[in-house]
């Protein structure tokens, strides 16, 4: 001061400096997936200044574990689509650069079945019944089933089968659900078929 005294300490204020985080690196996991699987695990190297991960994921995709770390693990719904996986770093500055995408490709499940068409009274001995559904949506082949005593003729891996139905044949409900490289789609209530009996051969007596 003007008489020439000093402070015996001087006062001393603190300023941490924070940096933006790094970019996210590349992340990996696995990218080819059928609807529904769950715990699928996906991480990248831990990003230089960042205290929140911040993850994107595709339609149908939610995370199970690790939310806002830099290692997560994520559940697929049955309906998933396909797309981009994505993480980037943040702290109070702000956020760091994006990762680079990750693709994912969701191979769904088979709808379910849809209505079955064709007749649904038949005579024991009658061949080549047609019975179909409307194609259902990813599926890559079809299970049937047919009553006791009916056959399926031909190709059975098709939305449409002909079918002989037996003299043993029964009256009974046809089934079918698609299938795919993922598993089956879901089996809905049949189409009831009644197998009605021939009229015995008559005698004649004199």
């Amino acid at each position: 001061n003007t008489s020439g005294c000093t402070a015996p300490a001087p006062t001393v204020l603190p300023v941490t400096v924070t940096t933006l985080p790094d970019a996210a690196g590349v992340i990996t996991g696995t990218a080819l997936l059928c609807g529904g699987t769950t715990g699928v695990a996906y991480s990248c190297l831990p990003i230089n200044n960042a205290v929140d991960y911040v993850w994107t994921l595709p339609a149908g995709a939610t995370i199970a574990s690790g939310a806002g770390t830099n290692a997560i693990t994520v559940n697929y719904s049955g309906n998933a689509t396909s797309g981009n996986i994505t993480v980037y770093g943040n702290n109070i500055c702000g956020n760091g650069a994006t990762s680079p995408p990750f693709p994912i490709i969701i191979t769904p499940l088979p709808d379910s079945t849809g209505v079955i068409t064709g007749s649904p009274s038949v005579c024991k001995g009658a061949t080549g019944v047609i019975y179909s559904v409307t194609p259902i949506n990813n599926a890559t082949g079809y299970v049937w089933t047919v009553p006791s005593g009916a056959t399926i003729i031909g190709v059975s891996n098709t939305n449409s089968i002909a079918v002989d139905f037996g003299l043993g044949a029964v009256s009974g409900s046809i089934t079918v659900y698609g299938t795919n490289t993922c598993g089956s789609g879901a089996l809905l209530p049949g189409f009831s078929v009644t197998v009605n009996n021939i009229p015995p051969t008559p005698v004649i007596t004199a």
